[in-house]
């Protein structure tokens, strides 16, 4: 990996097709001054005016003097160059910190708070707790909290955020909930309006407890999570679970190993930028805010400098850098199909073996074998670690056996099997060794708005719990049909007895209200408009009674009423067309031209570098290799749209 030296006043620069330099310059950008103080609508941070913002940037160690943290005023300043727009102070609690000395490290917050409102980036201050938030070595943090929102308060600061615990493990939902009722009135009494984020089970991973049972009586709440991305790839559906349903702030994650055992050179390797993309893709398409962990010279891996004196980047840091703060189009998801061209249509059954097609994607082989599937971590993700007898190939452990000689979708790696013995379900199929956290989307045709009633074929390994969101416009559907609120997730348990080959002996069954009392519920989906919808359905974890190797489906959905509320908002994943531009071809060979009143179209590559551009309502691609690209259409009235384009 090439090295790169960033001092305070070099910006990054992307060369073009005609010699000019794009320059990337976000010292210069006025965050506070521009959004004014930030507050939670719906899923969202949105800014003081209402519109929807994302929030980048960088953790603290800790200010302990053996800390290897960097946070001096030149810090500060290159994060902001090098494109943050939040600074995580993390209050150390134990080891040397708040509780050796209050005053000194609450100067520390308060010298910090400073700098960052004079470099124009928000602030969240971190009472960093580790293990149960009530234990009497955490107490002071009513202390902390009143003392700095006073200082805010006095300062008349809109910027600072504030999250009440790390990480929280040992402990259950319940007992995290109980000291939040404690800490946030007090933050509140000075700090009325400010974000409070709330920490969540098993160190910030088991955000699905809160989305659940999430708080109520307050505003302006988030839930945080953390993540690892070398070592924590099979958490990333606690947060999927989660992100549609209720405001997710990531407040550490890493590109090294839970333990940040990875520290020979430093180097990362491709499970760890691929673990770190699965979930930059989805907190970019979620406007999730995160910061990355951290921002100091330790020998370790998830250390972003070789140096706080020359601001070095280390290997992780460039990758950060390079990768995610450089404010990139958010253009590139992917373009997903239905199977075999035939999407499935509501009224109806789903087929849950016909999840959406990755047309980009090539599967990868190894001695004949499918190792990794086209549509992994685009169109589904599978798990491997239920043992799976029956494996026919390397695929995640994928079975594969859908009764067609184990050719049902071999380039793929979910668990698919042919329904056996069902009547009026031959030729359909079921999902096999589910296990927590697997999903899949599936693009549908809906024929009509309105609630629908939803059944699923279960058998007698069947317990399982699970949300289905919209991937089109980033919503929870789950509601009880009756009341039409919202649901976070249903359950399916089944009381059927085992009568031996469980697998040939199914039953259609309505949902349950959990995995416990298997109390039956007016279940179901509501789509606001009719049309093409694609949805994404993720197995929870539920209760210790989730079978890990249950079987599911079909589902059925059937019109139960009508639905006369609001449309759908703007999605905030994938618009097929805005502000009435078209972009065509795709793929193009020689020409790509846009629909409307276009000012300019520019061709950047997958780096955000312009390659070709022209001040027309087409551009000349002819010269460009063949590949993936952004066409990036600027409106007479400084509109900007963005489209994935494919030259072939």
């Amino acid at each position: 990996m090439k090295k790169i030296l960033l001092l305070l006043t070099v910006a990054l620069v992307c060369m073009t097709a005609n010699a000019e330099l794009s320059v990337f310059s976000p010292e210069n950008n006025d965050y506070i001054k521009e959004w004014g103080r930030l507050k939670v609508d719906g899923t969202y941070i949105v800014s003081e005016s209402g519109e929807q913002i994302q929030l980048k940037g960088w953790s603290s160690y800790g200010w302990q003097d053996d800390s290897g943290d960097c946070h001096s005023e030149e810090a500060i300043k290159q994060m902001k160059v090098w494109g943050a727009n939040i600074y995580r102070g993390a209050m150390p609690v134990e080891d040397g910190g708040y509780n050796s000395d209050p005053d000194k490290f609450t100067r520390i917050t308060k010298d910090l708070i400073d700098l960052t409102a004079k470099y124009s980036i928000y602030y969240l201050c971190t009472w960093y707790a580790d293990g149960d938030p009530l234990d009497e070595k955490f107490n002071k943090y009513n202390d902390y909290f009143k003392e700095i929102t006073q200082y805010v308060k006095s300062k008349e600061y809109k910027h600072v955020l504030y999250e009440i615990c790390n990480e929280p493990n040992g402990v259950n939902w319940d007992r995290i909930k109980e000291y939040a009722n404690k800490a946030i009135p007090t933050i509140r009494q000075n700090e009325p309006d400010a974000i409070i984020v709330v920490g969540t089970p098993n160190w910030n991973q088991r955000i699905d407890q809160a989305k659940s049972n999430p708080l109520t009586g307050y505003s302006n709440i988030m839930y945080s999570f953390h993540y690892s991305a070398c070592s924590h790839q099979g958490l990333l559906g606690y947060y999927q679970s989660a992100v549609n349903v209720i405001p997710v702030f990531i407040s550490e994650w890493s590109v090294a190993n839970f333990d940040n055992s990875q520290v020979q050179g430093r180097n990362i390797d491709n499970n760890c930028t691929n673990g770190a993309k699965a979930l930059m893709d989805e907190a970019f398409r979620n406007r999730t805010p995160w910061c990355c962990w951290a921002f100091g010279e330790k020998a370790e891996q998830a250390s972003a400098l070789m140096s706080c004196g020359s601001m070095e980047l280390s290997p992780s840091g460039i990758y950060v850098v390079e990768n995610y703060m450089i404010e990139i189009p958010v253009c590139c998801t992917s373009m997903l199909t239905c199977h075999l061209g035939e999407c499935q249509k509501v009224p109806g059954i789903i087929d849950l073996g016909k999840y959406d097609t990755n047309p980009d994607g090539i599967a990868e082989t190894k001695d004949g074998l499918t190792i990794v599937g086209a549509g992994e971590g685009i169109t589904y993700h599978e798990e491997n670690s239920v043992d799976e007898q029956n494996d026919k190939s390397l695929c995640n452990g994928a079975y594969k056996d859908g009764g067609e000689g184990f050719n049902f979708r071999p380039d793929e790696c979910v668990d698919v099997s042919n329904c056996y013995g069902i009547t009026n379900t031959e030729g359909y199929h079921n999902l096999s060794y589910i296990e927590p956290f697997e999903w899949e989307t599936y693009t549908l045709e809906i024929e009509e708005p309105g609630f629908y009633a939803i059944e699923a074929l279960v058998n007698p390994t069947t317990k399982q719990e699970l949300s289905i969101v919209s991937e089109s416009y980033g919503e929870n559907l789950l509601y009880n049909i009756d009341t039409e609120e919202q649901l976070s997730s249903i359950s399916f348990a089944t009381d059927m007895k085992s009568e031996g080959d469980d697998w040939k002996h199914w039953q259609w069954q309505t949902p349950d209200n959990n995995l416990d009392d298997a109390e039956e519920i007016p279940a179901g989906l509501l789509f606001r408009e009719y049309g093409m919808h694609t949805i994404r359905i993720t197995w929870g974890a539920g209760t210790d009674n989730v079978k890990a190797a249950g079987d599911f489906g079909p589902i059925l959905l059937t019109y139960a009423k009508a639905y006369n509320g609001p449309e759908y908002k703007p999605g905030k994943t994938k618009d097929v067309a805005s502000n009435g531009v078209v972009v065509y071809p795709s793929p193009a060979t020689d020409v790509v031209y846009a629909t409307g009143d276009v000012a300019k179209i520019s061709i950047c590559n997958i780096a955000g570098c312009i390659v070709a551009e022209a001040s027309a309502n087409s551009v000349n691609i002819a010269a460009l290799a063949n590949g993936t690209y952004i066409a990036k259409v600027t409106l007479t009235n400084g509109a900007v749209v963005t489209n994935k384009i494919i030259k072939k």
